[in-house]
């Protein structure tokens, strides 16, 4: 009868690891990382020329003048063309987006983690997101944009530092406890 409570204990921890971890593992829609890259040489290289205008209404207008490259939406995440693809956006060295043509609008408020001046980086990718580079760089154009305070997102305050698995995780420990010392105390108080 005594090993019926350690069965339990153990389901409770087992159940509770189960809970933290899938909480804490981050789970990713895709990942930038292409297995490989696709050089090419400087003459036939995307090139592009990066023209970002503050838009009165908050944000950033940011137009790609290309050439070289051949813009394919319909063709993301399919197979690679050489000279066509799309390009992924970076900002602090943060994936942020993908594009798909030569116009787009950066939303700091969407997107910055912090105010003032950042790096924007526009990278060239093949439809199969692997990115285009030059004697092993990548491809693209890249500029410093200057992110007013008041157009990032406020942190929230009551945003719980505690992963809610960890929370989980600590409550099934602390039910397996009471739950074992309570039993353990009725076991030595009827003999």
């Amino acid at each position: 009868m005594h090993y019926i409570y350690w069965v339990k204990l153990g389901a409770f921890f087992i159940i509770g690891s189960v809970l933290a971890l899938s909480s804490v593992v981050p789970s990713h829609a895709h990942t930038n990382g292409a297995a490989k890259v696709h050089e090419v040489a400087q003459e036939v290289a995307p090139k592009a020329v990066l023209e970002i205008e503050k838009d009165p209404t908050g944000g950033f207008n940011v137009h790609l003048e290309t050439s070289n490259f051949l813009w394919s939406p319909e063709m993301a995440s399919k197979k690679h063309i050489e000279g066509h693809g799309h390009a992924h956006v970076y900002l602090d060295g943060r994936k942020i987006m993908r594009i798909y043509s030569e116009w787009f609008h950066l939303n700091p408020y969407q997107f910055a983690t912090k105010p003032g001046e950042q790096l924007l980086t526009i990278e060239f990718v093949g439809n199969d997101h692997a990115p285009y580079t030059i004697k092993g760089l990548p491809a693209g154009a890249e500029q410093i944009v200057d992110v007013p305070s008041d157009e990032i997102a406020p942190s929230p305050s009551d945003k719980n530092p505690i992963p809610t698995g960890t929370i989980i995780l600590s409550a099934f420990v602390l039910a397996g406890v009471f739950f074992i010392t309570r039993r353990v105390k009725v076991f030595y108080t009827h003999p």
